[in-house]
């Protein structure tokens, strides 16, 4: 609250009288309701925001797909993952939410990549909506995170989108600070399994049949290390497999950082704590 002191206005901190004391004290900060609760502030930022939840989709036909967010919070990281097949080489556009540019990926095959994160808040509703016109066969998936820093929210948070022709391995690139989210997009005859390194939790796949071709979209997650957790695993040889990796930003709590199994990446304090 803003009060005019003749002059200028001056913030004010707003009152409420107790009728039990029979005085005026400082109101009770507002609260908003984050889609789940009412809230006073956002959750504090941590160094690594953990996965909530995904859901996938796919479509046959269509030239606009509506892909549902799972169970979303205000100040959630929303990571939108689009694949289709051929088109127009204007789409798939992000209908909604509006304003968010996604990061584009067109393989030599004719399908494309789009990556797309923002964070969540009630006008952004609860559905990504992409425009894929000419596409016959259309992959979403939609992952969300939890107490990222959104104030250190990128522009351009794929970190970096790598492809490998004719392999039954992907090489992962190397992890970078805080959460790092690895998306993986094969085009083979066939694929029916693949294997992620250690240290690195798959958390879903959305597996369509593109013409002839077989596409699938597989993701995973791992601390940021600054360097590769290793191979993704295909139990074929595929056409063509692409990686992006995507940072999902955190805020450092400046103490010293263990990560199982990966003794590069680990710096070990005075003392050590699991958190």
């Amino acid at each position: 609250m803003n009060i005019w002191d003749g002059t200028r206005w001056v913030p004010k901190a707003p009152k409420v009288y107790n009728f039990t004391t029979k005085q005026w004290a400082p109101a009770a900060p507002p609260l908003y309701f984050d889609n789940e609760e009412w809230m006073s502030e956002a959750p504090t930022p941590v160094e690594f925001p953990h996965y909530v939840d995904s859901l996938t989709s796919t479509f046959v036909g269509v030239d606009i797909v509506t892909c549902p967010i799972p169970s979303v919070r205000t100040n959630d990281f929303v990571v939108s993952v689009c694949a289709q097949q051929a088109g127009d080489s204007q789409s798939p556009r992000l209908l909604n939410p509006s304003g968010v540019i996604p990061t584009i990926y067109p393989l030599a095959s004719g399908v494309r990549l789009h990556v797309a994160v923002w964070p969540w808040e009630p006008s952004k509703a609860g559905l990504v909506v992409w425009d894929v016109t000419g596409s016959a066969n259309t992959s979403c998936m939609n992952l969300v995170y939890r107490n990222g820093d959104v104030s250190n929210a990128s522009l351009n948070p794929v970190v970096s989108i790598t492809g490998t022709n004719n392999t039954t391995a992907a090489p992962l690139p190397a992890s970078q600070d805080y959460t790092n989210l690895y998306v993986a997009l094969t085009v083979a005859d066939t694929l029916t399994g693949n294997a992620w390194p250690d240290g690195v939790e798959e958390l879903d796949s959305v597996f369509g049949k593109f013409g002839t071709k077989s596409l699938s979209l597989m993701a995973a997650d791992t601390p940021g290390a600054g360097n590769s957790p290793g191979n993704l695993v295909l139990d074929t040889r595929v056409d063509t497999a692409v990686v992006a990796l995507i940072q999902i930003p955190g805020k450092s709590d400046g103490l010293p950082t263990w990560i199982l199994g990966d003794i590069k990446g680990s710096v070990l304090g005075t003392t050590t704590r699991l958190g």
